[in-house]
C-alpha cells in the first residue's frame, strides 16, 4: 500500500483554531499563567506555529517560540541528534512544551522528570500538512471516545502475559508478562477524572500498547504498511517484508527484494548492534481518520500495529521501573502491519485488522 498525500494548504484553515483549542483545553489542560514553549524547525508553516502561539496567549499562557534548523536524519536518528543548548535551556523554564521538532532527546526527558508536560502535534517533513492531520484526526473525530477505548485496550494488555500476532503465515509471540499496558491516548489531561494522566503525549490519538524490554519477542511478521528507517522519509514496500526475530533481536530480513535489500544494507552500514533489538514497543492504531502519510498519524491507522526497533532508553522514562533492560541505540526505527490478528492470552483483540468491539 502506497504512502498517501493529504491536503497541503497554502493558507490558514479556520478549522485549525477550534482544533488547537481542543488540544490546549481538553488534551493539555493549559491554565492561565503557565509558561508555554513552542519548539519548531524551518519546515513548520508560519500560520501553524502562529495559531498555536495565539491560542495559548488567548488562554492566558506565557508563550515563547524558538526555532532551530531541521535535525540531521529525521525521526529515525532522534536518539543521537544534537540540539542547540539554547533550546535545552529554554525547555528548563517551561510548564508545557509544544514540540514540532525534537521528539526523543535527553533535554525533553529531563523536562518530563522535572515535572513539565510535553505535547507533540507532529514533526519532520509532514509539517506542511500537519494542520490537515490535526483537523482530520482530532476535530473531526470523537477524541474522548478514542481516549476511553484506548484505556480499555491498555487494561487488556496489562492483564495479559502473551501477545500473539499473526500476519498471513507468520506468527510473532511477545512475552508481555509484568508489563503495564499504556493507552497512548494523546492526552496529558483526563477530563473525566479531572487529573493529569501523562507527562508526554503524541498526536493524534490513539495507539494503545506496550513498551517492551529486551529479549521478549520470537517469531516472524509480514510488514505491509509503513517502514520508517530512511533518514528523510517513510516508505511502504510494494509487497510484504518478512522479518524474523529470536529473543528480541532481528535475525533475518526477507520478502520484498528491494526493501529487504535496502533495510539490510542500512542496518549493516549503521554498525549499531542496538538497532537490531526489538520490537521495543507494540501499538495498536485506533483513529478512524488516520492515514498512511509522512506524519506520525500512520501509527494510529485503525486496526494496524506499529512496532519500534532500536532505542527505548529515552521512551523508558515513562515506563514502569523493574520491567526489564531497556534497549539502547543511536536510532529508533519502526514498521507497520495493516491486517494483523492479535491475541492477548486467549482474548481476541484484532482479527485481520478489524478490532473486536466485543472486548473494547
Amino acid at each position: 500500500m502506497a504512502i498517501e498525500v493529504p491536503d497541503i494548504g497554502m493558507r490558514l484553515k479556520p478549522d485549525l483554531f477550534p482544533t488547537v483549542q481542543i488540544i490546549y483545553r481538553d488534551m493539555c489542560n493549559l491554565r492561565p499563567g503557565e509558561r508555554v514553549l513552542i519548539i519548531a524547525d524551518a519546515r513548520a508553516p508560519e500560520y501553524l506555529i502562529a495559531t498555536f502561539h495565539g491560542v495559548a496567549m488567548m488562554m492566558g499562557g506565557d508563550v515563547a517560540v524558538i526555532e532551530g534548523p531541521p535535525p540531521r536524519g529525521g525521526a529515525t536518528y532522534q536518539p543521537s541528534a544534537t540540539w542547540s543548548p539554547m533550546i535545552a535551556a529554554a525547555s528548563r523554564e517551561a510548564d508545557l512544551i509544544i514540540d514540532f521538532a525534537v521528539g526523543y532527546a535527553d533535554f525533553i526527558v529531563e523536562a518530563v522528570k522535572r515535572g513539565a508536560r510535553v505535547f507533540s502535534p507532529g514533526d519532520g517533513i509532514a509539517l506542511p500538512y500537519t494542520d490537515d492531520v490535526l483537523i482530520r484526526t482530532i476535530l473531526h473525530t470523537d477524541v474522548h471516545a478514542i481516549r476511553r477505548r484506548a484505556d480499555r485496550i491498555a487494561e487488556l494488555f496489562s492483564a495479559a502475559s502473551l501477545c500473539t500476532m499473526t500476519t498471513g503465515d507468520a506468527v510473532l509471540e511477545v512475552d508481555i508478562s509484568g508489563i503495564k499496558g499504556m493507552p497512548g491516548s494523546g492526552f496529558l489531561w483526563d477530563p473525566d477524572s479531572e487529573s493529569f494522566r501523562d507527562a508526554w503525549a503524541f498526536a493524534p490519538p490513539a495507539q494503545p500498547g506496550v513498551l517492551i524490554p529486551e529479549g521478549r519477542a520470537t517469531g516472524e511478521v509480514l510488514v505491509d504498511g509503513t517502514l520508517l528507517y530512511h533518514p528523510v522519509y517513510h516508505a511502504a514496500p510494494p509487497t510484504p517484508l518478512r522479518l524474523r526475530f529470536d529473543r528480541g533481536r532481528l535475525v533475518d530480513i526477507g520478502g520484498d527484494p528491494l526493501f529487504a535489500g535496502r533495510l539490510r544494507t542500512w542496518l549493516d552500514q549503521l554498525g549499531d548492534e542496538g538497532a537490531f533489538k526489538g520490537p521495543v514497543h507494540l501499538n495498536l492504531g485506533i483513529n478512524p481518520n488516520a492515514l498512511l502519510t509522512q506524519h506520525p498519524e500512520w501509527e494510529r491507522v485503525m486496526g494496524s500495529v506499529t512496532c519500534g526497533m532500536g532505542d527505548l532508553s529515552l521512551l523508558g522514562v515513562i515506563m514502569e521501573d523493574g520491567a526489564g533492560v531497556l534497549p539502547k541505540s543511536t536510532v529508533h526505527w519502526d514498521w507497520t502491519t495493516l491486517r494483523p490478528t492479535i491475541m492477548l492470552d486467549d482474548v481476541l483483540l484484532v482479527k485481520d485488522g478489524i478490532i473486536n468491539e466485543d472486548v473494547c
